[in-house]
């Protein structure tokens, strides 16, 4: 750990990967997905949900906390013993790996529907998870440089949003709060896009400031949430809630509302901004999942385990027969997630607490 406070995570890289490991694909159906339920509200049920993101990071910071040097594949076996620790350790890889699948085959359907309309849906997945591995094997700290990059990158992005705010019209969010309760029924289906700030229980010990990690994770979540109800105010007031929910993609669509002296398909540029994201998605999801599987084994094992892991990710990219299905799916994984992560960080919490074990007492 000596040598973690040195070349571990900055304040701003660790903000930037919370920030990579829940921001990406869940802006391009967002706001369909909870306009659906809460219609032109869906922005507020977005807030809403990410103060229930805010409550479920505070209960894995709670649990890593007790063991500032241990990741989830070491202090699992500690609090429930080896059999149990390494079944939670495995089902963790797992469900991440399945994170990264389907976000890979979501950016996978999205880049042919929009550019690629000839190209076979596995060489883009191929292509990306050899990045995806590579990135992996040189292990946590070039993944937050990188994401620190990705992160300034990502400001022209933020840019571009603006470019169709002159046909965005207020009527389209009124009345504001008349679906009611509505607008708590999306709060559920809201709360899946905020998934990704589990990571943390593997790359905790890995920030070098651990008593600022809650005020980060407070920055991560106030950027993602601002994001994602940005990303609903503006499509909503621009293209109406009707149109909206007849959409598979809609910021694509509203992205193509605007247009530059420069530039007509202001979309086309988005798609490949937004591209990187969502790579830092799964590159974020997939090192965690195969350093917890090397943990479990021997850390020097990490650059086999990003190998052997990649057939399993394309296996899950390629499961779904259809753009309905990879939805299906993804929503499936939101269930799993929030139901696993936050039901196992609850249970190590209480049998620490009852055995007694905090590695900063000395008792782990």
């Amino acid at each position: 750990m000596a040598e973690g406070k040195k070349y571990g995570f900055t304040d701003f890289q660790w903000v930037s990967v919370a920030v990579s490991a829940i921001l990406g694909a869940g802006m391009l159906t967002l706001p369909r997905s909870v306009g659906e339920i809460a219609g032109r509200d869906g922005w507020i049920s977005i807030i809403l949900a990410g103060i229930v993101a805010w409550i479920f990071a505070l209960f894995i910071w709670l649990l890593c906390r007790k063991f500032p040097t241990k990741t989830l594949a070491e202090f699992s076996i500690t609090i429930l013993g080896r059999p149990l620790g390494i079944l939670v350790s495995v089902l963790y890889s797992f469900y991440s790996l399945m994170v990264c699948g389907v976000v890979l085959r979501v950016l996978s359907d999205m880049l042919r529907t929009w550019v690629f309309l000839w190209t076979p849906t596995p060489v883009f997945v191929v292509l990306t998870l050899l990045a995806i591995g590579y990135v992996s094997r040189m292990g946590a700290i070039t993944l937050g440089r990188l994401m620190e990059v990705k992160t300034l990158l990502s400001v022209t992005i933020v840019l571009m949003f603006l470019i169709p705010i002159p046909e965005f019209v207020s009527l389209n969010l009124r009345p504001v709060g008349a679906e009611g309760l509505k607008i708590l029924q999306a709060v559920p289906k809201a709360a899946f896009a905020y998934l990704g700030l589990e990571v943390m229980l593997v790359l905790f010990p890995f920030i070098i400031n651990k008593n600022k990690v809650l005020k980060l994770n407070s920055i991560a979540l106030g950027i993602v949430t601002g994001a994602y109800a940005a990303d609903a105010i503006l499509v909503f007031g621009v293209l109406g809630i009707e149109y909206t929910l007849n959409l598979v993609w809609p910021l694509m669509i509203y992205m193509r509302i605007g247009s530059l002296p420069f530039l007509q398909r202001v979309d086309n540029l988005l798609l490949f901004g937004w591209t990187t994201l969502i790579i830092s998605v799964a590159a974020v999801h997939y090192f965690s999942a195969t350093y917890t599987l090397a943990t479990l084994t021997r850390r020097q094992y990490h650059d086999i385990w990003s190998l052997v892991c990649l057939p399993l990710v394309y296996v899950v990219s390629r499961f779904p027969t259809s753009i309905v299905a990879v939805f299906d799916l993804s929503k499936l994984i939101g269930i799993v997630g929030y139901s696993f992560c936050l039901g196992i960080t609850a249970l190590m919490l209480i049998v620490a607490k009852i055995r007694g074990l905090d590695e900063r007492e000395g008792k782990a």
